[in-house]
């Protein structure tokens, strides 16, 4: 059984996922010459998270992410190193580790055959939970559809029974998986609602976003990986301090438009002399994409609207 942990001075610790060097390397077959070839998807991956923190990981296509929720969750183990809950090796405490944690993917959980109620009481009953389900149908906004099949729903509304089902769990570790990309202002809203009320329950958090607004509302940290590696890992905070924010800033020069990238300190001193058509905040990829090219001088800076900003 798991256990709660103790510190040095003798108090007990709750709820603490600490990653230790978290590797995975996955293994494949040429079919053209039999050779073999390896691909590391996360590399030596170290930090330590608490309960009623709400966490960001965010990255470009391919870093990662996907690859260290689902070992999070224990559906992929590490090729090396080692993650801790509470002091004690989840893989050697699978069973516990598993019936505290849930896990949403962009696809979800559900039986296709029944209808929202139906899979509702059957993850009830798997659960084992004493959750109110009409009140977390009303929390989520399915109620009124509540009879209908999953095949029958928008994408946004089997997202918010994705995130019904895991209200029903006990968990104390929701793991996210780009719970609201795409979708509709109000499955957007609910999704950030439902990620306040986990944290105001003392769950820990882990989920993909790369919305700005999502991460300075609800985040407390963010893990920002890059092919595999961790390029930042710590507060939100830490991350703007680390990261100046920089914009992207079209203007007219001879009638003929240009984009350039500037921070915040040259477009408050540009912006007054330049025909500037619109300005745009850069995402945090983008800006992660800046500092993986170096940037420091203001002269690259300006002359870097060449860069690939959609990377």
């Amino acid at each position: 059984m798991m256990e709660n942990n103790v510190n040095k001075s003798g108090t007990t610790v709750h709820g603490t996922l600490e990653l230790k060097g978290i590797s995975k390397t996955f293994k494949s077959t040429s079919p053209l010459n039999g050779d073999a070839d390896e691909r590391c998807a996360i590399d030596d991956i170290s930090g330590i998270l608490n309960s009623g923190e709400v966490v960001a990981l965010i990255g470009e296509n391919g870093s990662g992410k996907s690859t260290l929720l689902n070992i999070l969750s224990t559906f992929l183990k590490p090729s090396s190193g080692s993650i801790y809950f509470d002091g004690k090796d989840v893989f050697k405490e699978l069973r516990t580790y598993r019936s505290i944690v849930s896990y949403v993917s962009e696809n979800g959980s559900y039986v296709p055959e029944l209808s929202v109620l139906s899979n509702l009481e059957y993850f009830s009953k798997i659960f084992n939970s004493s959750e109110n389900i009409q009140e977390i149908c009303e929390k989520v906004g399915i109620a009124e559809f509540k009879d209908k099949r999953p095949t029958e729903l928008s994408r946004g509304q089997r997202q918010r029974l994705a995130l019904a089902v895991s209200m029903l769990k006990q968990a104390k570790i929701v793991l996210l998986d780009e719970p609201a990309e795409g979708l509709d202002i109000e499955t957007k809203a609910i999704v950030k609602n439902t990620v306040r009320n986990y944290k105001r329950l003392g769950k820990l958090v882990i989920y993909v976003t790369h919305d700005e607004d999502e991460i300075e509302d609800v985040c407390d940290k963010i893990i920002a990986l890059r092919r595999g590696k961790t390029v930042f890992f710590g507060t939100v905070d830490e991350f703007w301090n680390k990261y100046e924010k920089y914009y992207a800033v079209t203007h007219l020069v001879d009638d003929e438009k240009r984009t350039e990238i500037m921070s915040l300190d040259q477009l408050k001193t540009r912006k007054f002399v330049l025909n500037v058509v619109h300005i745009r905040n850069l995402g945090l990829r983008e800006i992660l994409n800046l500092a993986d090219n170096s940037v420091e001088s203001p002269d690259y800076v300006q002359s870097s609207s060449r860069l690939n900003l959609e990377e």
